[in-house]
């Protein structure tokens, strides 16, 4: 994508510029190697997984109009992108992109441990996670463990990466790279050096060229005085016998912009007037070309060529490719903003350009740190910002901001002697009680108000629950569910060994499988969350849940326990949380059909006559038709967290 314009025209200090050396330029040097985290051979890869009988359903079909269902690793570590042209939002031939996480230990270059959960080719996450060793040589990528699997690499095939990059946009993610100088002993600095593996490019280029999409300017934000030093620079370096030492010594084309300027190094290390001109007052926006050979450099700014020059001193052979901003020994109010990075090799025998190496920034989160590779360790001051402000947004399912909770449906919150009312939208009190359980007031996990419900006939108590009549006629509350929802409970066990289960909160009509159900298993006193898909055509029951046990997870007693799971309708995924640790999400290969009968919406046990009722404090049940974020869930934990 060409940068946009990050802000508007504004008045540009002008005047002499001063550097570290006779010309004005900061003399740059080299005192890195290679960070001491090799480069994940992952990464830069667009990997289409080998179709087994075990995920048949991750890949794409034979048809010859159909894109292959490719996998990103990002540079962050993190974030694993799904490419898709199999969707219900897409047509053959057309990506989208959908995400998840991965976690991947590094051994070298080569080989490591990963992990992750495939995707379904409609772009829902499967049930199949991937764990084991893995190795990649020449496109190719095997994956042991649980699972293994082999992959191809297509990132030399644009007929893939042209429509992934398109989708890239698509999704509303725009980054780019920010260089600044705010230090007075180093010069801002995005630094490639090509010459090492962890450049993924690993050799030098004698003949090759480079383009990139810059933005120059004022940084709005900036605090730094201008002390006239402001130039940025794209710069080449060769090979040498100081330990090919980044210096300009050894330049293989240098060009500075800046107060409104365009300038070349020249042979002698000096700086050259180009002739180039651009407004010092506005915002700079470039679209460069550098193309280099042996003895040469020419470069391209927004379609006007220049003639620039290499070092007497220059080997012939480029090794570090560097985009620079300010001095070694000052600092500056400017920013240099990159995109679209992409670096060629020359092909004598074909004359044509070989692409090696290429950087959107898309693939990297907000903020990120481009101190590491494929990047130089020497880079400086170069983060990662998103050029389209905040973080897209779904026009359908915006996501409100961090405390500021959607309304639940239903919400009890048992703060007083009433543990009837209803405080969300829906005004559903729990009007009716089934059997005589003993309930009474307590004191909450951050120390409010509690509803304790005994059921030990030895203390007073009797088998029985809560619940509201929901009606078809009237669907307000859990009957108001479409599509994604999020339900929570705050309990304290006084005791376990249940002869069934218990509902902490049920609004699930069994016989038709409509609905859901957050319950406790009463064999091993784990927390379960099912979700109800109706039946199939041959009427057979579809259901499945997110369970606490997958995550080692089991409850004790006289302990509060935040518990939440949520069904996020997009990704088709159920997500159990226990004091806002995710301990099972599970894939729902199904629609969840809502429960929009004449049912009870119960809570806390199901039976007037027997143990499967629920025997401990409660102190806050709710039902939101939303999916909370992971940071209000967090919010919620600590609400009922005592300080």
């Amino acid at each position: 994508m060409q940068i946009s314009k990050v802000a508007t025209a504004v008045a540009l200090s002008t005047g002499l510029l001063f550097g570290c050396n006779s010309d004005g330029l900061p003399i740059p040097t080299d005192g890195s190697t290679d960070p001491a985290t090799p480069t994940s051979a992952l990464l830069n890869g667009y990997w289409e997984f080998s179709d087994t009988a075990a995920f048949s359903a991750a890949y794409s079909s034979s048809s010859s109009d159909d894109l292959p269902n490719v996998y990103r690793f990002s540079a962050d570590g993190e974030t694993l992108y799904y490419y898709t042209d199999n969707s219900a939002d897409t047509t053959l031939g057309e990506y989208e992109r959908f995400e998840t996480t991965y976690e991947e230990t590094i051994e070298d270059e080569t080989s490591g441990q990963v992990a992750f959960t495939l995707f379904n080719d409609d772009g829902t996450v499967s049930s199949v996670s991937v764990d084991g060793d893995y190795s990649a040589v020449d496109g190719g990528l095997a994956i042991g463990g649980n699972i293994p699997v082999s992959g191809t690499d297509h990132s030399d095939n644009t007929e893939v990466t042209g429509p992934a990059d398109t989708a890239d946009e698509a999704s509303g993610v725009d980054n780019a790279a920010q260089i600044l100088d705010t230090l007075t002993d180093d010069t801002g600095e995005l630094r490639l050096k090509i010459l090492n593996t962890s450049s993924k490019v690993g050799k030098t280029i004698s003949s090759g060229k480079l383009t990139v999409d810059l933005t120059y300017q004022l940084n709005p934000d900036s605090e730094q005085v201008d002390e006239g030093q402001n130039n940025s620079y794209i710069s080449l370096y060769s090979t040498n016998d100081e330990d090919d030492k980044v210096s300009n010594a050894y330049h293989h084309g240098d060009i500075a912009i800046g107060d409104g300027n365009i300038q070349f190094r020249d042979a002698s290390g000096s700086l050259t007037s180009t002739g180039g001109t651009f407004d010092a007052n506005s915002t700079f926006d470039a679209t460069v070309e550098v193309v280099w050979t042996p003895t040469s450099h020419t470069f391209t700014i927004n379609g006007e060529k220049y003639t620039g020059a290499v070092s007497s001193n220059s080997s012939g052979e480029v090794q570090v490719i560097a985009l620079r901003l300010g001095t070694n020994s000052g600092v500056t109010p400017y920013e240099l903003i990159a995109d679209n990075l992409k670096v060629y090799s020359l092909d004598e025998s074909s004359g044509e350009y070989v692409e090696e190496f290429k950087d959107n920034f898309n693939d990297y989160s907000v903020g990120y740190d481009l101190n590491n590779s494929p990047y130089n360790s020497s880079t400086s001051e170069a983060t990662v910002i998103s050029l389209s402000g905040e973080a897209p947004v779904d026009p359908e399912n915006p996501e409100p901001p961090v405390g500021d909770f959607p309304v639940a449906l239903n919400e009890y919150t048992f703060d007083n002697a009433d543990y009837t009312t209803d405080s969300g939208s829906a005004d559903n009190d729990l009007t009716s009680k089934s059997g005589s359980p003993l309930i009474t007031t307590t004191s909450g996990a951050a120390g409010t108000g509690a509803m304790h419900i005994d059921q030990d006939t030895d203390t007073g108590g009797g088998f029985g629950y809560v619940y509201y009549n929901a009606t078809s006629e009237t669907t307000t509350g859990a009957q108001a569910i479409t599509g994604s929802f999020s339900v929570e409970t705050v309990i304290k066990a006084d005791r376990f060994g249940y002869d069934s289960d218990v509902s902490l909160v049920d609004f699930a009509e069994t016989s038709d499988y409509l609905g859901f159900k957050l319950y406790l298993e009463k064999d091993d006193n784990s927390i379960k969350f099912k979700v109800y898909g109706g039946k199939d055509t041959e009427g057979v029951g579809l259901s499945t849940e997110a369970k606490s046990s997958e995550g080692d997870v089991f409850l004790v007693k006289d302990n509060w326990y935040h518990i939440l799971a949520t069904y996020n309708h997009l990704d088709s995924t159920a997500n159990l949380y226990i004091d806002g640790t995710l301990v099972h999400s599970k894939s729902v290969d199904f629609n969840v059909v809502e429960n929009t009968t004449d049912d009870k919406f119960i809570l806390l046990g199901g039976s007037s006559s027997s143990d499967k009722n629920f025997d401990g404090s409660v102190d806050n049940i709710a039902v939101w038709n939303d999916v909370l974020t992971d940071d209000q869930i967090q919010e919620r934990v600590a609400q009922f967290t005592a300080e």
